[in-house]
C-alpha cells in the first residue's frame, strides 16, 4: 500500500500539528522534540485509526489521543510546579535579605502610600544584590525547566521573519496598556484603600543617587524583563503550546501574575502578560515580547520617577506623556488594521482535551497545588495593611 493511502488512516499528532506564524525550523525542531520516544514531556500520539481496543461495557472503541495528551501535560505541569516553588524560594531569600539588612523598607516594591516619599532608599550594593536576585528568580527556574525537558533553542527563541511592522505596533500598543494600566491601578488603589489594603505602585528601586538609579534602571527596566520573557514567553509558553495556544497564553499569564504575590497588582500583570503571549504567537517571535516588555518597563520607570521625585508640575507632565503615547498608538493601530489580515484571534488551538479538563488537570497537579497554596499564604502574609 502506498504512502498516500497510509496517511489517510494514520494519525501522527506531533508531525501534523500546525503552529501559527512559525518558521519551518521551529516546526521541525518542535515536531522532532515531541516525537522523541524518550521524551516524556512531548505530546506524541501515533495511531492507525483502523485499530480498536475492547472495553467491557463499551465494546470496541478507537484509541484516543486525549489520554496521551493528558499524560504529557501532567508531566509538564509537575515540572512547572517544581520550578515555580524554586522561584518562590528565591523570593523568600530576597525577602530575608531585605528584612535583615533593610528592615525599614519594602524591598523592590513601592506602594501607593509611599508615593509621597516614604519609600525605602538603598545603596548601590544593595540595589545590585536585589537586581541579581530578581534576575535569578526567573533564570534559575527557567534553566531547570529547559535542561530537564531539553526543549530546543529554536523553539524557545522562536523568531519568525516578516512581521517587523506588526512588532513595532505591538510595542506601541503595549505602552498604551501600561498607560491604561496605571489609571486602573490608581482606581484599584482607591478601592483597596477602603478596606485598608495598600496597592503596589511600582516595582523598582528608587533613589536620588544617580548611580543607584542607573543600576536600578539596568536591572529592572532591561535585564529582568529580558529574563522574564525568555522564561515565560520562551520556555514555558512554547512548551505548553502543544496543549493549545489559548491554554498556553492563559496559564503563563496567570502564573506570571501570581509570581508577584500581591492581589492588588495581579489584574494588571495578568492583562499585560496575556497580551505579551498573544503577540508572541501572532508574530511568531519571543523577541516581540522582549521588546514590548522592555519598552513597557522603561515607560513605567520614567513615569514613576517623574511622580516620585515630585518635581513642579509632575502630574501634568505625566498626563501629557500618557496622552502622547495614546495618540501615537491610535495612529499605529490604524496602520496595523490596514494590513487586512490582522486579527487578535488564535488560529490553531490544537488540543484533544476540553479547556475545562486542561485547567482541572493543571490545578490538580501535586506540585502546582502545593505552589498555589504557598502563593495564597504568601499573598496573605505580605499584604500591606494601611
Amino acid at each position: 500500500m502506498n504512502d498516500t493511502n497510509t496517511k489517510d488512516y494514520m494519525i501522527d499528532v506531533a508531525q501534523d500539528t500546525t503552529y501559527q506564524n512559525q518558521s519551518d525550523d521551529y516546526k521541525k525542531s518542535f515536531a522532532k522534540w515531541r516525537s522523541n520516544p524518550q521524551n516524556s514531556f512531548g505530546f506524541q500520539f501515533i495511531h492507525d485509526t483502523r485499530e480498536h481496543s475492547y472495553i467491557d461495557g463499551e465494546g470496541f472503541v478507537p484509541h484516543k489521543a486525549e489520554v496521551a495528551e493528558r499524560i504529557s501535560m501532567l508531566k509538564c505541569c509537575s515540572l512547572l510546579g517544581i520550578c515555580l516553588v524554586v522561584m518562590l524560594a528565591i523570593d523568600f531569600l530576597n525577602y530575608f535579605l531585605v528584612n535583615k539588612y533593610a528592615p525599614d523598607t519594602t524591598g523592590t516594591f513601592v506602594y501607593f502610600s509611599q508615593t509621597d516619599g516614604g519609600y525605602g532608599r538603598y545603596g548601590v550594593g544593595m540595589t545590585f544584590i536585589l537586581g541579581l536576585l530578581f534576575s535569578a528568580k526567573f533564570v534559575v527556574p527557567g534553566l531547570i525547566f529547559k535542561i530537564v525537558t531539553k526543549i530546543p533553542n529554536k523553539v524557545v527563541f522562536a523568531n519568525s521573519k516578516g512581521y517587523e511592522k506588526m512588532r513595532g505596533t505591538a510595542v506601541v500598543i503595549m505602552m498604551v496598556i501600561i498607560v491604561v494600566g496605571r489609571v486602573g491601578q490608581y482606581i484599584l488603589s482607591l478601592l483597596f484603600s477602603a478596606v485598608h489594603l495598600d496597592g503596589i505602585y511600582s516595582i523598582f528601586v528608587f533613589s536620588e543617587d544617580p548611580v543607584v538609579a542607573l543600576v536600578s534602571f539596568a536591572f529592572f527596566a532591561i535585564i529582568v524583563p529580558i529574563m522574564q520573557e525568555i522564561v515565560f514567553r520562551g520556555v514555558f509558553l512554547q512548551t505548553f503550546r502543544q496543549f493549545g495556544d489559548t491554554f498556553a497564553i492563559m496559564i503563563t499569564a496567570v502564573v506570571n501574575g501570581l509570581c508577584y504575590y500581591d492581589i492588588t497588582y495581579l489584574p494588571f500583570v495578568v492583562c499585560c502578560t496575556a497580551v505579551l503571549g498573544l503577540f508572541t504567537i501572532r508574530t511568531g517571535s519571543v523577541f516581540t515580547a522582549i521588546s514590548m516588555s522592555i519598552c513597557a518597563h522603561i515607560t513605567n520607570f520614567v513615569l514613576s520617577y517623574i511622580v516620585l521625585y515630585d518635581p513642579p508640575y509632575a502630574k501634568i507632565a505625566e498626563v501629557i506623556i500618557c496622552t502622547v503615547i495614546v495618540g501615537v498608538s491610535l495612529v499605529m493601530y490604524s496602520k496595523l488594521t490596514s494590513f487586512g489580515d490582522w486579527t487578535f484571534n488564535i488560529e490553531n488551538d490544537n488540543s484533544f482535551m476540553t479547556m475545562s479538563k486542561r485547567v482541572k488537570s493543571f490545578i490538580a497537579t501535586n506540585s502546582i497545588a502545593v505552589w498555589i497554596a504557598a502563593i495564597l499564604v504568601t499573598m496573605f502574609v505580605c499584604a500591606r495593611i494601611i
